[in-house]
């Protein structure tokens, strides 16, 4: 016999995944539009598959806890996928309002999450905040603040 093809099985354990949490049709749009920014698990990549079933998985974990059980399994987080509430957050927060210091004084034109996305890519080689290691966050919010001294822009901790 064959082994079924891994969209069709991704495909099958989040319905599965889905029906255990006891997620209705419209929460699991909501969910699967937050964690991949796809309504549909058909038109998921298969990374995206994955993401969607860590995430499930996790949710499965959380409300077995809550019951005071164990879980039947505790996903791990890839270090390079970062949640929302990780410490890289309060870095990401100080690199924006370097940025915003350097827009309100008019030496960068565009204020926006995107400008900086751009300038931390040239800065890196790395498309996105959260797939910065320490060691890369640390230089972009140190190059912001050298950028600062340079044109004579105020910073929180200068004034």
């Amino acid at each position: 016999m064959s082994k079924p093809a891994p969209r069709q099985s991704h495909l099958a354990a989040i319905h599965m995944a889905q029906k255990a949490l006891g997620i209705s049709a419209d929460d699991a749009i909501s969910i699967k539009l937050h964690v991949t920014g796809k309504a549909s698990a058909a038109d998921m990549s298969a990374p995206q598959r994955q993401m969607y079933l860590a995430h499930l998985s996790g949710l499965q974990a959380s409300q077995a806890l809550a019951r005071g059980e164990k879980p039947a399994y505790t996903p791990q987080r890839a270090p390079q996928h970062r949640a929302i509430d990780d410490d890289q957050d309060e870095r990401w927060s100080k690199a924006r309002a370097l940025w915003g210091a350097l827009a309100t004084a008019g030496v960068v034109r565009t204020n926006t999450d995107a400008a900086l996305m751009a300038y931390v890519k040239r800065q890196t080689k790395v498309d996105a905040w959260r797939f910065l290691n320490s060691h890369q966050v640390n230089t972009v919010i140190e190059a912001l603040k050298r950028w600062c001294r340079r044109t004579d822009v105020p910073t929180e901790a200068t004034k």
